[in-house]
Protein backbone atom coordinates (compact mmCIF):
# COMPACT_ATOMS: atom_id res chain seq x y z
CA UNK A 1 0.00 0.00 0.00
CA UNK A 2 2.66 2.45 0.98
CA UNK A 3 5.29 1.46 -2.09
CA UNK A 4 2.08 2.07 -4.23
CA UNK A 5 1.33 5.60 -2.70
CA UNK A 6 5.53 6.17 -3.46
CA UNK A 7 5.28 5.28 -6.74
CA UNK A 8 1.67 7.01 -7.67
CA UNK A 9 3.33 10.54 -5.92
CA UNK A 10 6.30 10.06 -8.48
CA UNK A 11 4.19 9.11 -11.40
CA UNK A 12 2.19 12.24 -10.66
CA UNK A 13 4.71 14.38 -10.24
CA UNK A 14 6.25 13.32 -13.63
CA UNK A 15 3.26 14.27 -15.52
CA UNK A 16 3.30 17.27 -14.98
CA UNK A 17 1.58 18.17 -11.70
CA UNK A 18 2.89 20.47 -8.81
CA UNK A 19 4.74 19.06 -6.22
CA UNK A 20 2.46 20.76 -3.37
CA UNK A 21 -0.82 19.28 -5.00
CA UNK A 22 0.63 15.73 -4.97
CA UNK A 23 1.66 15.83 -1.47
CA UNK A 24 -1.12 17.71 -0.27
CA UNK A 25 -3.66 15.49 -1.79
CA UNK A 26 -2.11 12.64 -0.84
CA UNK A 27 -1.66 13.85 2.84
CA UNK A 28 1.94 13.92 3.21
CA UNK A 29 4.75 16.13 4.18
CA UNK A 30 6.67 17.90 1.62
CA UNK A 31 9.99 16.17 2.92
CA UNK A 32 8.34 12.83 2.73
CA UNK A 33 7.30 13.64 -1.06
CA UNK A 34 11.32 15.04 -1.76
CA UNK A 35 12.84 11.87 0.23
CA UNK A 36 10.85 9.21 -2.51
CA UNK A 37 11.07 11.87 -5.75
CA UNK A 38 14.80 11.87 -4.71
CA UNK A 39 15.24 8.00 -4.54
CA UNK A 40 14.00 7.58 -7.62
CA UNK A 41 15.67 10.35 -9.19
CA UNK A 42 18.94 7.95 -7.55
CA UNK A 43 18.07 5.13 -10.72
CA UNK A 44 17.86 2.62 -8.17
CA UNK A 45 14.99 -0.33 -9.39
CA UNK A 46 14.13 -0.41 -5.78
CA UNK A 47 13.81 2.93 -5.16
CA UNK A 48 9.98 2.98 -3.43
CA UNK A 49 10.75 0.40 -1.01
CA UNK A 50 12.09 1.20 2.83
CA UNK A 51 15.54 1.32 3.45
CA UNK A 52 16.59 -1.25 7.14
CA UNK A 53 17.32 1.55 9.82
CA UNK A 54 19.77 -0.65 11.76
CA UNK A 55 23.00 0.47 12.13
CA UNK A 56 25.75 -0.96 9.63
CA UNK A 57 28.05 -1.66 11.82
CA UNK A 58 28.22 -2.21 16.30
CA UNK A 59 31.04 0.39 17.04
CA UNK A 60 30.44 -1.44 20.61
CA UNK A 61 30.95 -4.90 19.23
CA UNK A 62 33.39 -7.42 20.45
CA UNK A 63 35.79 -8.53 17.49
CA UNK A 64 35.93 -12.16 16.59
CA UNK A 65 39.83 -12.08 17.82
CA UNK A 66 39.06 -10.72 21.46
CA UNK A 67 36.31 -13.39 21.61
CA UNK A 68 38.25 -15.77 20.45
CA UNK A 69 40.80 -15.42 23.37
CA UNK A 70 38.38 -14.93 25.98
CA UNK A 71 37.14 -18.73 24.91
CA UNK A 72 40.56 -20.19 24.55
CA UNK A 73 41.52 -18.80 28.21
CA UNK A 74 38.53 -20.09 29.54
CA UNK A 75 39.30 -23.43 27.76
CA UNK A 76 42.52 -23.29 29.03
CA UNK A 77 41.80 -22.67 32.79
CA UNK A 78 38.82 -25.11 32.66
CA UNK A 79 41.32 -27.76 31.73
CA UNK A 80 43.83 -27.10 35.16
CA UNK A 81 42.05 -29.24 37.79
CA UNK A 82 41.98 -26.73 40.06
CA UNK A 83 41.84 -23.27 38.34
CA UNK A 84 38.94 -20.76 38.60
CA UNK A 85 36.96 -20.35 35.44
CA UNK A 86 35.06 -16.97 36.43
CA UNK A 87 35.08 -13.64 34.74
CA UNK A 88 37.70 -12.62 37.34
CA UNK A 89 39.83 -15.68 36.40
CA UNK A 90 39.57 -14.92 33.07
CA UNK A 91 40.30 -10.93 32.97
CA UNK A 92 43.40 -11.61 35.46
CA UNK A 93 44.87 -14.17 33.00
CA UNK A 94 44.22 -11.46 29.93
CA UNK A 95 45.59 -8.53 32.15
CA UNK A 96 48.80 -10.94 32.24
CA UNK A 97 49.25 -10.87 28.51
CA UNK A 98 47.95 -6.96 27.88
CA UNK A 99 44.76 -7.25 26.96
CA UNK A 100 42.18 -4.95 28.71
CA UNK A 101 38.15 -5.36 28.54
CA UNK A 102 35.97 -2.78 29.51
CA UNK A 103 33.73 -5.20 31.86
CA UNK A 104 32.50 -8.03 33.36
CA UNK A 105 29.28 -8.33 31.46
CA UNK A 106 31.07 -8.37 27.98
CA UNK A 107 32.97 -11.81 28.98
CA UNK A 108 29.87 -13.17 30.46
CA UNK A 109 28.38 -12.47 26.97
CA UNK A 110 30.76 -13.94 25.32
CA UNK A 111 30.36 -17.06 27.29
CA UNK A 112 26.88 -17.76 27.37
CA UNK A 113 26.52 -17.18 23.52
CA UNK A 114 29.40 -19.76 22.94
CA UNK A 115 27.69 -22.47 25.68
CA UNK A 116 30.74 -22.16 27.93
CA UNK A 117 28.27 -21.19 31.17
CA UNK A 118 27.91 -23.69 33.51
CA UNK A 119 24.88 -24.28 36.17
CA UNK A 120 26.46 -25.28 39.28
CA UNK A 121 24.04 -28.65 39.80
CA UNK A 122 25.17 -28.99 43.14
CA UNK A 123 24.68 -26.12 45.05
CA UNK A 124 21.72 -24.91 43.23
CA UNK A 125 19.76 -21.74 45.00
CA UNK A 126 16.10 -22.21 43.24
CA UNK A 127 13.80 -23.93 46.26
CA UNK A 128 16.65 -23.49 48.76
CA UNK A 129 15.28 -24.06 52.69
CA UNK A 130 17.10 -23.29 55.18
CA UNK A 131 18.80 -26.17 57.88
CA UNK A 132 16.19 -25.69 60.19
CA UNK A 133 13.34 -26.00 58.53
CA UNK A 134 14.38 -29.42 57.24
CA UNK A 135 15.69 -31.22 60.25
CA UNK A 136 12.59 -33.55 61.56
CA UNK A 137 14.35 -33.44 65.12
CA UNK A 138 14.14 -29.59 64.81
CA UNK A 139 10.85 -29.34 63.94
CA UNK A 140 9.75 -31.52 67.44
CA UNK A 141 10.88 -29.39 69.62
CA UNK A 142 9.07 -27.82 72.39
CA UNK A 143 8.40 -24.19 72.16
CA UNK A 144 9.90 -23.75 75.96
CA UNK A 145 13.74 -24.32 75.16
CA UNK A 146 13.71 -27.58 77.47
CA UNK A 147 15.25 -29.32 75.10
CA UNK A 148 18.31 -27.11 74.91
CA UNK A 149 21.05 -27.83 77.29
CA UNK A 150 21.39 -26.20 80.26
CA UNK A 151 24.27 -23.68 80.29
CA UNK A 152 24.89 -23.43 83.73
CA UNK A 153 25.66 -26.72 85.34
CA UNK A 154 24.46 -26.59 88.86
Amino acid sequence: MEEELRKQAVQRHLAGESPKAVYTSLDRSKKWFFKWLNRYQSGATDWYKEHSRAPLTRPSGLSATDKDLIVSTRNRLDSSPFAQIGVSAIKWELHKLGMSFRSDSTINRTLKREGLVKKNEIFSQRGRVSVLYRSPVLQQHPSDGSCWPSLHQG
